[in-house]
C-alpha cells in the first residue's frame, strides 16, 4: 500500500513500476493524499511518501474497483452484488476501500459496503456480518480530477477501489471520533429526512439551546460554532460511552419553525445527545483506544486513516495520531524517561505503520460501516487468534 503527497499525482505509475520492482509485490494499491505518515510522525503539506509491504501466507489478497452498479438494481441486490465483487465470501476478514471523494455518491456506497459482508447467524437468533471494513478517501485535490487512484496497473482520478483480506489474518480496527457529549440524552419526537423538527417534544432549536446552557463558559468557546449531535447506535444499551454514538455535524437551524438540519438521516425516536470536540478529549479517546487493545498481542504492523482536520493545527504537534498508534505497544518510559525535558524529534521505536490525511475516513462502529469525518481510524493487522 502506498500513500502520496499531491506532487507526485502525476507520477504514481512510475512510482508504481518502480516499487513493484523493489519489492517483488503481486500487488498494489496506492492514491494521492495532502499528507502522509509513516512509522510514528507525519508529513502534512509538503512532498512525502509512505507504504508498508505485507507478506501474508494463506491469505488470499483481492484487488478490485468498486464499479457504479446499475441503478435499477434494489439496495439488497447492489450489496449482493458488490460482496461478490470485493471477495466478501466466508473467510472474509477484511476490505481496505479507497476513494475520490469527487465522483463516488458515498450515499449509496457506503450502506451497500456495510451491507454486502456474509451474515453468520449467532445462535439461530441474530446475524452478524463477517469482516469489516475500513479506508478514507482521497485527500491531495480541492477540485474534481485531480486525485490519483491506482490498483494493480491501472491509473484513475475518479471511482473507488481497494483490496479485500481472506483468510488467515485478523484486523483489529478502532474508530476514534473524539468527541465527548454534553447536556441530557434527547429523543426525536418528529422528524424529516436530515431535519429534526422536535426533541423530546420541544422545537428542536429550543432543546439544542438549552443543551448548550448546561456548558462551562470554557466549554462553550470550544464549540467554536461547530456544533455536533451523537446518534445512538444501540438504544438497547443501558450504559453508554463514547464509542455508542454515530457523531454527525449541525448543519443550521430555521428560527422560525425551530427544525435543525443534521448531516444525518434521521427519524422519530432516535435518541440524540449534542456533542462538542477538542484536542484533549481527542487525545483521550484514541488513548482509551489503543489502551484497549494492548490487551492483545503486539500488531505485526497499522494502517492509519486520520481527518485533514487532525493534524498539527488541531493538536498543536506534529504526528499525534501516528505517534499514539505505532508506540502504543511500546514498553512504558520508566522514571529517569519521563523526568527528561523536551521531546524527542524522532523517538523512533512503534510498530511499522502507514497511513495519510483523509477527505472523509471509512470504519465501523458496531456492526456497521460509516463514512466519518473528523476521526482517526487504525487498523492492527494480527496473526489470526481464534479465541479473541
Amino acid at each position: 500500500m502506498l500513500f502520496a503527497s499531491a506532487e507526485h499525482a502525476g507520477r504514481m505509475g512510475m512510482i508504481e513500476d518502480r516499487v513493484r520492482a523493489r519489492t517483488g509485490a503481486r500487488h498494489i494499491v496506492a492514491l494521492t493524499a495532502s499528507g502522509v505518515m509513516g512509522g510514528g510522525s507525519d508529513r502534512e503539506g509538503g512532498s512525502g511518501l509512505s507504504g508498508m509491504a505485507m507478506r501474508l501466507p494463506g491469505v488470499r489478497v483481492r484487488p478490485f474497483w468498486i464499479e457504479p452498479g446499475a441503478t435499477s438494481l434494489s439496495p439488497g441486490e447492489r450489496a449482493e452484488a458488490l460482496g461478490e465483487s470485493i471477495g466478501a465470501g466466508d473467510d472474509f476478514r477484511g476490505a481496505f476501500v479507497f476513494a475520490d471523494p469527487f465522483s463516488v455518491p458515498l450515499v449509496n456506497l457506503i450502506p451497500d459496503l456495510s451491507a454486502c459482508r456474509t451474515r453468520r447467524v449467532i445462535g439461530g437468533k441474530r446475524e452478524e456480518p463477517i469482516g469489516t471494513i475500513m479506508g478514507g478517501l482521497a485527500s491531495a485535490a480541492n477540485q474534481p480530477g485531480k486525485n490519483s487512484l491506482v490498483c494493480d496497473g491501472r491509473v484513475k482520478s475518479v471511482g473507488a477501489m481497494g483490496v479485500s483480506l481472506s483468510g488467515p489474518v485478523r484486523l483489529d480496527a478502532v474508530v476514534s471520533q473524539g468527541c465527548r457529549p454534553f447536556g441530557p440524552r434527547m429523543v426525536i419526537t418528529k422528524a424529516r429526512g436530515n431535519l429534526i423538527l422536535e426533541l423530546a417534544g420541544e422545537r428542536a432549536l429550543d432543546a439544542m439551546r438549552a443543551s448548550v446552557r448546561t456548558l462551562s463558559d470554557e466549554d462553550r468557546a470550544l464549540l467554536g460554532g461547530a456544533l455536533l449531535i451523537g446518534r445512538v447506535i444501540d438504544d438497547t444499551k443501558r450504559h453508554l460511552g463514547r464509542g455508542d454514538y454515530l457523531v454527525r455535524a449541525v448543519l443550521g437551524a430555521d428560527e422560525d419553525s425551530g427544525s435543525v438540519a443534521v448531516g444525518d438521516l434521521v427519524r422519530a425516536g432516535q435518541t440524540v445527545q449534542l456533542h462538542l470536540r477538542d484536542a484533549r478529549t481527542a487525545r483521550e479517546d484514541l488513548s482509551l483506544l489503543m489502551d484497549g487493545q494492548r490487551l492483545y498481542d503486539r500488531p505485526a504492523g497499522a494502517l492509519m486513516f486520520s481527518c485533514v482536520g487532525r493534524g498539527e493545527a488541531f493538536f498543536e504537534s506534529p504526528g499525534h495520531d501516528a505517534g499514539a498508534v505505532s508506540r502504543a505497544f511500546d514498553p512504558r518510559p520508566d522514571g529517569p524517561g519521563l523526568a527528561k525535558t523536551g521531546e524527542a524529534v524522532d523517538p523512533g521505536g512503534g510498530i511499522p505503520l502507514a497511513g495519510f490525511f483523509a477527505a472523509g475516513e471509512i470504519g465501523p462502529i458496531g456492526d456497521e460501516i460509516y463514512h466519518h469525518e473528523q476521526t482517526a481510524v487504525a487498523v492492527m493487522i494480527r496473526d489470526p487468534d481464534e479465541g479473541v
